[in-house]
C-alpha cells in the first residue's frame, strides 16, 4: 500500500514514517460498496481492518447494535476484542478499509514486534472513547 494513503488513515496519524514504511507492504486498501456486508465469516474475519473512511453498521442478532466509522478497528487481531461472538457490518456508505492479515500480523512480530505493537496501539481507544457501544462494535466484528 502507497506510504501517504496510509498515513492518512485516521488512527494511524501518531504513527513515525518509519513505523508507516515498515507497515505499508503488509497492508492492503478495500473499498466496500454501500450496502454490503464487509463481515461474516468471509475474509475479514481473520485479519485486522481499520476504517479509513465511510461508516458501517454492526448488527448482532438481527439488531443494529453501533457503528464503525474512520478509527475504528476490527478483526479477530484487533487490540479491543468484546463479548458479542457474532456480528455483520455493512457498509452504510461507501467503505475503505485497510486490512493487514493473519500472515502479515505474523511476519511483523517476528521481523518489526516494536512496529507491530506502535500499530496495535494506535488502534486501541483511549480510556476516553471507550464506551458500551464502542467495545460492542470491537466486540462483534472481531469475533466474526
Amino acid at each position: 500500500m502507497e506510504l501517504l494513503r496510509l498515513a492518512a488513515v485516521p488512527s494511524l496519524e501518531s504513527l513515525s514514517r518509519l513505523e508507516l514504511t515498515v507497515l505499508a507492504p503488509h497492508a492492503a486498501e478495500v473499498s466496500i460498496p454501500a450496502g454490503r456486508r464487509v463481515l461474516l465469516d468471509g475474509p475479514f474475519a481473520q485479519e485486522l481492518a481499520l476504517v479509513a473512511g465511510g461508516r458501517g453498521s454492526v448488527r448482532c442478532a438481527g439488531e443494529t447494535v453501533a457503528e464503525v466509522g474512520p478509527g475504528d478497528a476490527f478483526g479477530t487481531l484487533a487490540p479491543s476484542r468484546g463479548a458479542y461472538p457474532t456480528a455483520t457490518v455493512t457498509a452504510l456508505s461507501a467503505l475503505r478499509l485497510v486490512t493487514f492479515s493473519t500472515r502479515g500480523i505474523r511476519h511483523l512480530r517476528r521481523a518489526a514486534p516494536d512496529t507491530l505493537q506502535a500499530l496495535l496501539d494506535a488502534c486501541a481507544p483511549s480510556a476516553a472513547e471507550r464506551s458500551p457501544q464502542r467495545e460492542a462494535v470491537l466486540a462483534h466484528a472481531t469475533a466474526a
